[in-house]
């Protein structure tokens, strides 16, 4: 029997998608990675500078540019394309040209034969993943959003800094819209197990933290900060989505908040949005359903009616 060799597409050779492929190569995530882009040079030059740094990486990598068709036999796909956003657009702003490029796209999907795990990141997350998921008829534990995965590192990295706690003994995330509409379920936030909250109140001479609407304003504000000064943000993003990629390949089961289909959980009606998910080798295994309080809820059925709007306004366009 033939060994089968770990091989993903990526769509898009910008910022994101060559920084995702330098993680696969460097945490030895993945023996093979196809890019495809409008800008063929791009994706050459990308792939090469990648071959450069073969000979430093944990084991043998091929990277290289082609065409979707070249994807048929992938175990992943990910929708990288797209442009970083511009001062002073938000996630939605960014609607009109991310669906108008998927547009291009999906057929090339359609026709190539790959029926593997589709990851996409690009902007409007849930609203591009939910729109790939629709036109392409794709089975639903098999398409997922990187969604707020990126949004809960921020908020773990301001929990971790104000608190003074190492980020691994944290449990926090973001729920809803990876964009400005997220909420955080505080009543799951948790250091070592132990409630945020309780922690607090218990020891308010040791731990302290911002008031909650000053840490969600600043994890919202984090990707604007980015985006300006830097021009575009590169680094979290391709780590959370190998984190994805790793839980897949190595079916770990792994609790992720990432954006995925979504009827019934949470009182959510056929809409896509991050929650905490069981991610391993077929995709999405479980919902987990967290027990949130009145607040919490109405926070995050606004944000859900936030991305259910766009959605519908994403099939007119």
């Amino acid at each position: 029997m033939a060994i089968k060799t770990r091989k993903i597409g990526i769509i898009g050779a910008g910022n994101v998608g060559s920084h995702l492929a330098l993680q696969f190569a460097v945490q030895g995530l993945a023996d093979e990675v196809v890019f495809y882009d409008t800008n063929n040079d791009k994706a050459v030059g990308e792939s090469l500078d990648l071959m450069d740094a073969n000979s430093y990486q944990p084991h043998h990598f091929e990277a290289y540019a082609g065409t979707v068709d070249d994807m048929k036999d992938a175990d992943i796909l990910i929708n990288a394309s797209g442009k970083p956003r511009l001062p002073g657009q938000t996630r939605l702003d960014m609607m009109e040209g991310g669906i108008k490029t998927s547009k291009e796209f999906i057929p090339l999907i359609a026709k190539s034969g790959f029926d593997g795990i589709i990851i996409s990141i690009s902007n409007p997350c849930d609203i591009v993943a939910e729109y790939l998921q629709y036109k392409l008829d794709w089975p639903k534990e098999k398409i997922i959003g990187s969604g707020t995965a990126l949004d809960s590192a921020r908020l773990q990295y301001q929990l971790a800094n104000q608190l003074k706690v190492n980020r691994r003994s944290l449990t926090a995330y973001l729920m809803g819209e990876h964009g400005d509409s997220s909420m955080i379920p505080w009543s799951h936030v948790k250091v070592a197990g132990k409630p945020v909250d309780e922690l607090l109140a218990e020891k308010p001479q040791l731990y302290h933290m911002d008031p909650k609407d000053v840490i969600l304003k600043k994890v919202h504000e984090e990707g604007y900060i980015e985006n300006t000064t830097k021009g575009c943000t590169e680094f979290g993003v391709s780590s959370a989505t190998a984190e994805l990629v790793r839980a897949i390949y190595h079916n770990e089961h792994k609790i992720l908040p990432c954006s995925v289909y979504l009827n019934g959980p949470y009182g959510i009606e056929d809409s896509f949005a991050s929650v905490p998910v069981k991610v391993g080798k077929d995709g999405v295994e479980d919902i987990i359903e967290l027990h949130l309080t009145d607040e919490e809820n109405a926070e995050l059925q606004h944000s859900i009616k936030v991305l259910k709007e766009h959605f519908a306004k994403a099939l007119t366009i």
